[in-house]
């Protein structure tokens, strides 16, 4: 009975679970790419970019978002206008200042004419200089994607959101290097116990073989 009631606790969750996801996939979607990026001690000082991209979007006019980051790991330089309006049409594409600490208010794009984009594409490719090793995680607030109306007054287009991440390493081996040598330990440890299992075996065995031919010499 218990077994029963565990199994079809799993099976709901696993069709809540695809549900989900086929929702998620089916909307549109704007997001930093790279998701996850890593780079080694010596990328510290070196300039890294990232692109704000949408995905699966129907006429978009105008879009705005703010820009978070960790500043003790990152130092924001620039920014430049992605293709993706402009293909249609002449734009006005703004960013406000970064107030420091990690921010930028306000990065915005929007098509001087009543035309539309569709499809997937970069928004926009953000510059940082890399300062030290760490983590920071690159998160996009305030997201706002529009629709041209005729009216001036535009329609929101519902989407999601998926940030970034960097991780700067604090030596050249990092979490690789650290798993390569936990699978080659590992490896000799069960090569190690294999040969001193079979080492046994083969002793008992042959104290088996001894005790059989001394037993032997001794019956008449």
């Amino acid at each position: 009975m218990k077994t029963n009631i565990i199994l079809a606790i799993g099976f709901a969750s696993v069709i809540c679970l695809s549900f989900i996801v086929s929702a998620r996939c089916d909307g549109t979607v704007i997001s930093i790419s790279p998701s996850s990026s890593t780079l080694p001690k010596s990328g510290v000082g070196t300039d890294f970019q990232v692109n704000i991209t949408v995905s699966d979007v129907t006429n978009l006019w105008s879009w705005k978002v703010s820009l978070d980051w960790n500043p003790n790991v990152l130092n924001f330089t620039n920014v430049k206008e992605g293709p993706f309006l402009q293909t249609e049409g002449e734009t006005l594409f703004l960013n406000a200042p970064s107030q420091g600490g990690g921010y930028l208010p306000e990065l915005s794009d929007t098509l001087l004419e009543n035309v539309s984009a569709s499809g997937d594409g970069t928004l926009a490719t953000v510059t940082f200089k890399v300062l030290a090793s760490g983590q920071s995680d690159i998160a996009l607030n305030e997201t706002e994607l529009l629709q041209p109306s005729a009216e001036y007054s535009q329609l929101p287009i519902a989407h999601t959101v998926d940030n970034g991440q960097l991780t700067v390493l604090g030596s050249e081996g990092g979490p690789a290097f650290l798993t390569w040598m936990a699978l080659i330990v590992a490896i000799a440890v069960i090569i190690s116990a294999v040969i001193l299992i079979r080492k046994r075996f083969k002793s008992k065995r042959q104290h088996r073989r001894h005790d059989i031919t001394y037993r032997g010499s001794d019956n008449p």
